[in-house]
């Protein structure tokens, strides 16, 4: 008996990026065929768990409460003019869209009576928005705007062509305003920064699908279709019988390979139905761990549980740590998307005349309450207890000062310090990770007749309630002492992004960081004070001889070093 058989097995299908498309006859271009690129990442955000997570969570946090000014702390008016020209609707949107494709689309609308004034800005959905070809000086001076790229020759998707930013003066149209960043190669359309990720969302995706039907087809790896009286067929009719059954069939929806055996007319038919394979499982655990794994890193998460991903340690990191990661993300992550989308509605208010102030996100972290009533109303409210535990550590840090002892010791010097004087003078200080009190401990930088201690200064009323508490409590602390405790929450919520825990020596009563206050909006610093023994004379060999710079170590013929007055200044003056 005769029994041939031409047996060819379906494979999944790949996707490649679609190409930039420029239509030279309608003078726009689109971001992959029907402007299909963008719809391929909506569809990795709604189909991979991982990506959709990390989406979400950068969104939430880019706007945090929202904006505010820091320049005008307490008042709300100029953050309520800023949202009365773009809504807070509006301004999310915007968010998203910078987080999903690295690219906002904004339309910007003159006010009818004056058009060198801003009337309002509204979003627009930047897949919806392409360019214009650019012209002979590389300027893109129009964009085109459909509700349906796909389907452009349909009622209501028709493209309508409207004047870039900044060329609109001629027109009654709106504006629209595109910002992207750069990028080396893109003229057109910028890639999100987890480019790279995307496939390994899709994957994931894939991989979902296939868990499910796996299950549905029960555990089947695959299927043997049969065409009898089929091997005479031409290629032509074979492919075309191929392609509808991979239609149907194939992909991770069936979650199977399938064969297609082509038979003559004597041949016995394989029997075999469905391949079983019931490890199949366990072959792809790699893969959802290498996606996962892939997508954390394309999106720079510092930690995945700050983004909402279970790992299999589950809860071991530590809130020190946590809020070292988290910190660390809003740094080099969430801030320069900040400043991205800030930028752009800084460039056009500017354009207009108008100030927006140092305008930034208010982190979720931050106190509530917009004035300073609010604020203190906030405070008041308060439990005794929940009170008394947040400032037990605050507590903690002032029991390591101390007050020194004017019979045994004399001031000789109150001097402003420097960070890169210290590290030269006393880089050799070995520093432990938490404080314990050691009131009139002997510190590394003391010497056999002096002691070096550090005191809080400035404004003897401050805003916040550390600051009021260090002042009044008139002590000096030794350097080892104030590094400890920034590892604890002595002045919780006024740290990096409103964080628990910072660098009390760096950042003092800390507050509000931005472009105008890099380092906080604490108006306190550190002075260095120096003791020596009554009766003594300090070894003009010492270190410590070149800190000194008053006119009483001159007449003691010490060395006098000009100090930077970086640590000395308060955050809120640092420039």
């Amino acid at each position: 008996m005769s029994n041939k058989s031409d047996i060819r097995v379906v494979n999944f299908s790949n996707y490649n990026r679609p190409p930039v498309v420029e239509n030279k006859t309608r003078n726009w271009v689109l971001n992959g065929r029907n402007n299909e690129y963008y719809q391929y990442i909506i569809d990795r955000n709604g189909g991979s768990t991982t990506n959709s997570s990390i989406n979400n969570s950068y969104k939430t946090l880019t706007y945090g409460k929202g904006i505010a000014i820091h320049d005008e702390e307490f008042d709300s008016q100029g953050v309520k003019d800023f949202n009365e020209k773009i809504s807070k609707n509006d301004q999310k949107a915007v968010i998203t869209d910078g987080q999903l494709f690295g690219e906002i689309a904004l339309q910007i609308n003159r006010q009818s009576g004056n058009k060198k004034k801003l009337a309002t800005i509204n979003h627009l959905a930047k897949n919806k928005v392409v360019p214009s070809i650019k012209d002979e000086d590389g300027i893109i001076r129009s964009y085109w705007y459909s509700e349906d790229w796909s389907k452009i020759y349909t009622k209501g998707n028709e493209p309508v062509e409207y004047p870039a930013f900044g060329f609109g003066d001629d027109s009654d149209l709106p504006e629209i305003y595109v910002g992207k960043p750069y990028q080396p190669g893109k003229e057109y359309f910028t890639d999100p920064d987890y480019q790279a990720g995307l496939v390994y969302a899709d994957l994931e995706e894939e991989i979902s699908n296939f868990y499910i039907n796996h299950v549905k087809s029960g555990l089947s790896f695959g299927s043997v279709i049969n065409v009898p009286n089929s091997y005479d067929w031409d290629d032509e009719k074979k492919r075309d019988y191929e392609r509808k059954i991979k239609e149907k069939l194939t992909g991770s929806s069936n979650a199977a390979r399938v064969v297609v055996a082509f038979n003559d007319m004597n041949s016995e038919p394989i029997k075999v139905d469905n391949i079983e394979n019931n490890t199949a499982h366990k072959q792809w655990d790699f893969l959802v761990n290498e996606a996962r794994q892939q997508l954390l890193t394309a999106h720079r998460a510092t930690s995945p549980m700050l983004v909402g991903v279970s790992t299999s340690n589950g809860m071991s990191s530590t809130a020190d740590e946590m809020d070292t990661m988290e910190a660390q993300l809003m740094k080099r992550v969430i801030q320069p998307k900040q400043d991205f989308i800030l930028d752009a509605y800084k460039e056009i208010f500017e354009y207009f005349g108008e100030d927006t102030g140092d305008i930034y996100y208010r982190p979720l972290t931050e106190i509530e309450g917009e004035t300073k009533e609010e604020v203190e109303e906030a405070k008041e409210v308060k439990s005794d207890t929940v009170e008394l535990a947040e400032h037990d550590h605050l507590e903690e840090f002032i029991a390591l000062g101390e007050v020194v002892n004017r019979l045994e010791f004399d001031l000789i010097d109150e001097i402003e310090i420097d960070y890169d004087e210290e590290n030269q003078l006393f880089g050799h200080l070995q520093l432990a990770t938490t404080g314990t009190a050691r009131p009139n401990s002997k510190s590394v930088q003391d010497g056999e007749d002096f002691i070096v201690r550090y005191k809080y200064v400035g404004n003897p009323v401050g805003e916040r309630e550390f600051c009021n508490k260090m002042i009044r409590a008139d002590k000096v602390y030794r350097k080892e002492d104030i590094i400890q405790m920034g590892s604890k929450p002595v002045n919780k919520g006024f740290g990096m992004d409103g964080a628990d825990t910072y660098s009390i020596w760096l950042y003092k009563g800390g507050g509000l960081l931005s472009t105008a206050f890099p380092g906080g909006t604490c108006k306190h610093k550190w002075n260095r004070v120096i003791y020596l023994k009554k009766g003594k004379n300090v070894d003009v060999n010492s270190p410590l001889a070149k800190t000194i710079s008053t006119s009483e170590a001159r007449r003691r013929g010490l060395k006098v070093q000009t100090n930077d007055s970086k640590v000395s200044v308060a955050p809120h003056d640092v420039k």
